[in-house]
């Protein structure tokens, strides 16, 4: 039962270790998923490493996000000397810094990221078996979810407990860069979720109430509630987020969850319940509000800030507004200088520094006439007066007491340190004790010299020295003091290094991943020009189109296309027919047109059972190929008997050579990398795999998914459960500050879809794609009309095989507002 804690900075560091954190995880310089945070260069990390196994707590740093090319050279001197130092583990989302690590640092343990949305079992046990020891599960599992996966891996499971929550799955975001160029996988984002919108529908009117714009903006996690039913459900690691708060945050909230897996942990066979201290405690720290809708399976409105999307703060009392003046109504205690915030029915926030012009009547009542004016509503307290100050060692208070025994030998002394738990060292020197004839020296001097340990992880406990009138010179005990703490810090930092390397994984297997018989290409790809398919031909370069109907097979089979992509995220409610695959692979065959089937982006683990079902139908079908956007699908395919083609699309977000290798060396047919990619990216991908690389050129593309709907939560009942599905009646779209609208699609899984307000258009650089190595271009007409997308498709065929010129670029731009994606402009 690992309590985790975050630290930005050397001073939450040290706040994590006092408030009890049995680890810490934290970024270097670069590399991780929290850029705009302080961070620790190599120095800094390698003492806060040192003081942490000294307390026998894990270290853990995150190199969790997709790593381009050219940074491989630095990452590989990065991940070496986060071993040399001692780091524990690293938190990874990109494969090829897995790879990577086990080939130049492989004593560094591999946690899985969230940012791998992770949500089945089956995506646990894939990472397993490349060798990871610990994986972080998607923050939109429910407690039975969680229940089912630690009881069936072996690896250790991890969950984030409290803290700021993401309304998109974790790694399937697009949105922060594809409006600003910050990108979420590369731990520059922008947050755009936290920003207001307008819900509007077909008619263009806005369905929100007043006041509440906030859609996009859920409130914080806090399972404190739960923590005996984690504890029972197997959890090894429970999470706080936090890298970017303050040092008051980690020492509360670290310290009360210490409190209550403290608890936890004494009475494993009754329910510990949480106290009004523990409560209290948690809301005084940062929060936008608290939700545990998606571990109660409950998703909706109330998981969400729609009002006040900032600190919430802490409930003190009430404002009430009466005869031309304010009265607060406070019931503890707050101090002066404070700054309150009264959220009022309506949703309109005020903010009044509490100071002396607040008059108090009595004991918790105040009046005043503030100049920011008269709200009535809850208060909270959003910020203490000061921050409290960053202590050093020489205040901390999570020391071992030690023992100190001084000890004449034969010849010269020695200084013997023991630990509580049985653990000694032993120092010597040479000086040989003299008999004083005069002032021989106290128990008391030794025990002054010996308890300077201020800046050390020690404190005296009590000392046993020789009897006699002998002098024992400050210099002496000084260096035997500071002689025998190194030896207890080295025997200490030893003992943690012992116990963690008897957690290591067993070694990456990828022989079920490469079943021959299942997942074997049949036929090998010779050149990039020609690809052998079972019993069609897939010249390329090709267009493909994605489509989710019927009608749209249709029409892109009408327009021209080589390729059908079908299924996966349809962006519609209503669930397919068992039949559909089976009429779409008649369609194709007809047409002479390659047939590939794609799988969701997201898969839930309570929907697997059902989910194999359309698998079984999908195979069935015999399509050409099946897409995977999520790694256990290879799984899933092994176990069906799948002998079939099988492509790499988007959903794996892969951005480097090294990724895709790792996806070739499974013998997959086509990859469709990361849409964060820019064209020189790309370009050089092509140049190092021997895999056909498709890559989107037209369409909308998916900014989120959210397992929340804001159509339900806004224009439903509130929850997603019994839902009436008013997206089935009308559409609806996100309006931003700019005017921008973001059209909304939900899937057979109540998902929310979140498409891009601009239309991508490449007609202009079909040439130059084709040039730079791009075997397949995709265009994306799922909720297209047919006219429409027969005519895209022919265009982009003809292009393509020279019977029209592309259009200028210049003119092709103008025509619409359309963007290029990440083509030309790369990513923070």
């Amino acid at each position: 039962m690992e309590l985790l804690a975050p630290a930005g900075t050397m001073e939450n560091f040290i706040a994590g270790l006092e408030a009890g954190a049995d680890a810490i995880y934290l970024g270097g310089k670069g590399f991780n998923a929290r850029a705009h945070a302080a961070n620790f260069d190599i120095d800094e990390l390698a003492e806060a490493i040192r003081l942490a196994h000294i307390l026998d707590v894990s270290v853990y740093v995150t190199v969790n996000i997709l790593i381009g090319d050219r940074e491989m050279k630095d990452l590989t001197s990065y991940l070496k000397d986060l071993e040399r130092i001692g780091v524990d583990a690293i938190i990874v989302q990109d494969l090829a810094v897995a790879k990577l690590a086990q080939q130049v640092a492989p004593n560094l343990h591999l946690h899985g990221s969230t940012q791998m949305t992770a949500t089945t079992l089956d995506a646990v046990r894939f990472y397993e078996k490349l060798g990871f020891t610990r994986v972080v599960l998607g923050r939109e599992l429910s407690l039975d979810e969680i229940r089912h996966i630690c009881k069936n891996c072996k690896v250790e499971i991890e969950i984030f407990v409290h803290g700021a929550l993401c309304v998109c799955y974790s790694g399937q975001c697009l949105m922060s860069s594809f409006i600003g160029g910050r990108s979420g996988n590369r731990g520059a984002c922008a947050q755009p979720c936290r920003l207001p919108y307008e819900l509007i529908d077909e008619s263009g009117e806005n369905v929100l109430p007043p006041n509440e714009n906030y859609v996009l903006s859920p409130k914080d996690l806090n399972y404190s509630a739960f923590m005996n039913e984690l504890v029972e459900a197997g959890v090894a690691s429970f999470k706080v987020e936090g890298r970017m708060k303050k040092v008051s945050y980690v020492r509360q909230v670290i310290g009360t969850y210490r409190d209550i897996l403290n608890r936890a942990k004494g009475h494993e066979h009754e329910l510990t319940k949480l106290t009004k201290h523990d409560t209290l405690a948690l809301e005084s720290g940062f929060n936008r509000g608290f939700s545990t809708s998606y571990l109660e399976h409950q998703v909706g409105r109330q998981m969400i800030t729609a009002v006040a999307p900032n600190n919430q703060g802490k409930p003190v009392g009430k404002a009430v507004h009466k005869k031309g003046k304010l009265e607060l109504l406070l019931q503890e205690t707050v101090e002066h200088g404070s700054l309150l915030k009264v959220i009022q029915k309506a949703g309109s926030v005020v903010y009044y520094e509490f100071d002396s012009s607040w008059k108090q009547i009595k004991e918790g009542h105040y009046v005043g006439t503030p100049e920011e004016g008269m709200a009535d509503g809850t208060v909270y307290v959003a910020s203490a007066p000061k921050q409290q100050k960053s202590r050093g060692l020489q205040e901390f208070t999570r020391k071992y007491p030690v023992y100190a025994y001084l000890q004449m030998e034969n010849p010269g002394i020695s200084l013997t340190l023991l630990l509580e738990n049985g653990m000694t060292v032993t120092v010597d020197h040479e000086y040989v004790p003299k008999i004083a004839d005069h002032n021989p020296t106290s128990i008391e001097k030794v025990q002054d010299q010996l308890s300077r340990l201020g800046n050390t992880l020690f404190a005296l406990s009590g000392v046993n020295m020789p009897e006699g009138p002998y002098l024992w010179p400050a210099s002496v005990l000084n260096d035997l003091r500071r002689r025998g703490v190194e030896a207890l810090e080295a025997e200490l930092i030893e003992y943690h290094r012992t116990e963690w390397a008897k957690r290591s994984a067993e070694p990456s297997d990828y022989s079920e991943l490469q079943a021959k018989s299942q997942l074997e290409v049949k036929s090998q790809l010779q050149t990039k020009s020609q690809l052998e398919v079972q019993n069609s031909n897939l010249s390329l370069p090709a267009i493909s189109a994605r489509v989710d109907e019927l009608d749209g097979v249709r029409a892109a089979i009408a327009g021209g296309a080589h390729k059908i992509v079908f299924g996966g995220d349809r962006l519609q409610r209503a669930p397919y027919q068992a039949d559909v695959y089976a009429q779409v692979v008649e369609l194709c065959r007809k047409g002479q047109v390659y047939c590939t089937f794609t799988i969701p982006r997201v898969i839930k683990d309570d929907e697997v059972e059902t989910y194999l079902t359309t698998l079984q139908a999908m195979i069935g079908a015999k399509p050409d190929a099946i897409g995977i956007h999520v790694p256990q699908a290879l799984i899933w395919l092994n176990d069906l008997g799948f002998t079939g083609h099988i492509e790499c699309d988007t959903g794996l977000n892969i951005f480097n050579t090294h990724s895709a290798q790792f996806w070739e060396g499974l013998q997959v047919s086509a990859i469709a990398p990361s849409q964060e990619m820019t064209l020189t990216q790309i370009s050089e991908l092509t140049r190092h795999i021997h895999t056909p690389i498709e890559t989107m050129v037209h369409g909308r593309t998916e900014m989120m998914i959210s397992e929340y709907c804001a159509i339900a939560s806004f224009v439903g009942t509130g929850q997603k459960e019994n839902c009436p599905a008013p997206c089935l009646k009308q559409h609806y779209a996100l309006k931003d500050r700019k005017g921008e609208l973001f059209l909304l699609r939900t899937d057979p899984y109540c998902r929310m879809h979140i498409m891009n307000s601009h239309e991508m258009d490449m007609k202009a650089y079909v040439p130059e794609l084709v040039q730079k190595g791009i075997s397949i271009l995709r265009i994306d007409g799922r909720q297209v009309g047919s006219k429409q997308l027969e005519r895209t498709v022919r265009d982009y065929v003809d292009i393509l095989e020279q019977r029209k010129p592309a259009p200028p670029k210049q003119q092709d731009a103008m025509e619409a507002p359309i963007t290029r994606g990440h083509y030309f402009r790369g990513i923070l």
